[in-house]
């Protein structure tokens, strides 16, 4: 036993170098072609590709066939023709350098090879696809990270004035560094209790104290719970008011203090049960209980629930509906903690939305507390794509459809938001039409995070790890754990010995507590995943 271990170590390990001597050949394939099965344009907006793209260019009519033709920043060109004007770059992509701007159009021929029309045009970012053994090494191990990083969180000051005083954080502590903590009271106290009930178990000092502030901060959550006889009762408040904070947060939590946003109370009943596992204390499950059942009651016939409901009546704000992905997992969780089928039977609606919605029409919508809902296709980002490729491999592990619907939602992921490399030479452009910022002094590998927060963020690397993780579980493709690995040694080399972990990965200071507890548990998954492998 222990020397089929030993082979297969050193099978993945010399796989992975292998791998850094030529490009993966699924970089030559185009993702989620538009037009191929009624395919929407899902990248009207997209800057950057890693794959070969198709576009929504217009068919002229008179046209026999369409050449397309890309300029490099040499200005040297290549072209091919094809059918329609909605055919991928593939036949040339090779060809091209492995990154730099491209200039694309598009023209109409007629019988003759003539143009009649021009069909369109595009410029774009080529990205440098993964390259295996070319990255920076790392300076510490995953999981002596992930602790430092969980220390860090729980020395800071403005933790402690919030989940351990019992009393409102004074307004000479908040600053651009932490005010997320006051402002947005469910996200931030559902990832400290979740990160503190995975420390929390043993006699130590260290997992008391992780006790202690997991407690804590589920004190701080019951106080923004909607109370017994409300619409809405037992969901936790998305935004809190608070002397001190910067100028969006503010603006944020004015604007919104009415309304409770349905990505967060699963998050929070989540935390309830991370608790519950280390404590067994009913209160934490009767919380996770209640917060469940209304969102059964809340769930419409489509299968999804309204993505804002305000909080006096209960009803939708408006017309966007969340993307529910998140709830699948949660639902299942209440299903098996339960045995109540009421759980799996709504779960299963959310994904019969999930799968005739977003699975089909590609519009995975960023959906954040602190960004206004958008049009389809409008605002992208790899999260809810991320976590719908996890379910897939997770609830239909012998199904090859479904384990192919998830490898394509993690390369369209890679392909619109991982940057192996410092795109746009470390400059913005104006080709750029993305909310890029600081961009000459991104740090990577990196992953962004959303097409209106187009910058490279911890946690989005974090999403990252554990979708390639969960792939590389289900189908043993070396490459999904090299590609996860090297962005975990980018994690760890972004972290400084305190544990401090900025959340941007570039000249800012604005940092966000709940990136860097995902950052933490990715690469404790990896270090899991790691140990699991050597024996």
């Amino acid at each position: 036993m222990k020397l089929n271990r030993i082979v297969f170590t050193v099978f993945v390990l010399s796989a992975v170098l292998r791998a850094g001597a030529e490009i993966d050949p699924d970089y030559f394939r185009p993702v989620r072609p538009i037009g191929v099965g009624g395919q929407a344009a899902w990248n009207v907006r997209s800057v950057f590709f890693m794959y070969p793209p198709t576009f929504d260019f217009k068919r002229c009519e008179g046209a026999q066939s369409y050449r397309f033709t890309v300029k490099d920043e040499a200005g040297v060109e290549r072209t091919f023709t094809g059918k329609t004007p909605n055919v991928s770059l593939a036949p040339i992509w090779k060809d091209l350098p492995i990154s730099g701007w491209m200039d694309l159009r598009c023209e109409a021929l007629d019988a003759q090879g003539a143009v009649i029309a021009k069909a369109g045009e595009r410029s774009f970012w080529k990205q440098a696809p993964f390259r295996a053994g070319t990255y920076q090494n790392k300076k510490r191990s995953a999981d002596e990270t992930s602790k430092r990083i969980a220390r860090y969180i729980m020395s800071l000051p403005i933790v402690k004035a919030n989940y351990l005083s019992g009393k409102p954080v004074p307004k000479e502590m908040v600053n651009v560094n932490n005010q997320v903590f006051v402002a947005y009271p469910s996200k931030m106290g559902a990832a400290v209790v979740s990160a503190m009930a995975k420390i929390a178990h043993g006699d130590t000092d260290e997992a008391k104290a992780a006790l202690k502030l997991a407690e804590g901060a589920v004190k701080k959550l019951m106080s923004v719970t909607e109370s017994e006889g409300k619409v809405l009762a037992g969901f936790p408040r998305t935004y809190e008011a608070h002397e001190g904070l910067s100028k969006h947060p503010e603006k944020m939590v004015r604007l919104n203090s009415g309304k409770i946003m349905l990505v967060y109370p699963r998050a929070v009943a989540n935390a309830y049960l991370d608790l519950y596992a280390v404590t067994k204390d009913e209160k934490l499950k009767a919380a996770a209980v209640k917060i469940a059942d209304l969102y059964l009651k809340l769930q419409g016939e489509d299968g999804s629930w309204p993505l804002n409901v305000w909080i006096e009546n209960g009803k939708s704000v408006e017309k966007n509906r969340l993307v529910p992905v998140h709830m699948l997992g949660f639902l299942e969780r209440m299903y098996e903690l339960t045995g109540e089928s009421k759980y799996r039977d709504a779960a299963d609606k959310a994904f019969a939305y999930v799968d005739k919605g977003p699975l089909k029409s590609w519009n995975w919508e960023g959906q954040f507390e602190d960004v206004v809902p958008t049009e389809p296709y409008r605002n992208l980002t790899k999260h809810d794509a991320c976590d719908t490729a996890m379910y897939l491999v997770r609830r239909f592990p012998n199904d090859e459809r479904r384990l192919q619907e998830a490898r394509e939602l993690v390369r369209f992921a890679e392909d619109q938001f991982v940057c192996w490399e410092r795109p746009m030479h470390g400059k913005k452009d104006p080709r750029c039409t993305m909310a890029v910022w600081c961009c000459e002094s991104w740090r990577c590998p990196a992953v962004l995070e959303q097409y209106n927060c187009y910058v490279p963020i911890d946690a989005s690397a974090a999403k990252m790890i554990r979708t390639w993780l969960a792939m590389y579980r289900a189908t043993k493709n070396p490459l999904d754990l090299a590609r996860a690995c090297t962005l975990g040694d980018a994690i760890i080399r972004e972290t400084r010995d305190n544990g401090y972990l900025p959340t941007f990965w570039m000249d800012s200071c604005e940092d966000w507590p709940n990136c860097t507890l995902a950052s933490a548990a990715a690469l404790a998954e990896i270090h899991l995943e790691k140990s699991n492998i050597k024996k």
